[in-house]
């Protein structure tokens, strides 16, 4: 049986020379077949003839709505296909097929970083796992933290409350 191989990245923006030469390095030596990416800060449309080049011709997109959202969800459809049945400013949900494969769910989240919205999101996730029976993939980022000490901001004005 083939493996399924998934790359997520949150990268704080896309499009630059840097983030291309990366993401074909990563995506070559990883076989990637499903490429979320989170909180690019472009427009997809500025980058889809960069991923269609490398095979990844099908996407699910949440453009962001203020800070919340961004999720690019990427595929090859050579290899995998994928039916959205799902998409908000925070998660992107998906049934994931691949021959040999058993039919799963994936959920990718860019969590909002206000902590009333991410309860929401946490309320979503688990009204979806009761109502389904599939195996399941939560992936992404939370926005989330135990402590002020796991925090790391490049903006010392923002405030998470």
């Amino acid at each position: 049986m083939n493996s399924l191989n998934n790359l997520v990245r949150n990268c704080r923006g896309a499009g630059n020379s840097a983030f291309k030469r990366n993401m074909r390095e990563l995506i070559s030596t990883h076989k990637t077949e499903i490429l979320i990416l989170m909180e690019t800060k472009v427009p997809f449309s500025s980058m889809g003839n960069f991923f269609n080049n490398m095979g990844f011709i099908a996407v699910i997109i949440v453009d962001p709505i203020g800070r919340a959202g961004d999720i690019w969800l990427l595929w090859d459809t050579a290899h995998v296909s994928i039916r959205a049945s799902n998409a908000t400013n925070q998660v992107s949900q998906a049934t994931i097929h691949k021959e040999d494969y058993e039919e799963w769910i994936l959920s990718a989240v860019y969590a909002s970083p206000h902590p009333s919205q991410r309860d929401e999101l946490w309320n979503n996730l688990k009204e979806i796992a009761r109502s389904i029976e599939k195996p399941r993939l939560v992936t992404g980022d939370f926005n989330d933290y135990i402590n002020h000490n796991e925090r790391r901001s490049f903006s010392p004005h923002y405030n998470h409350n």
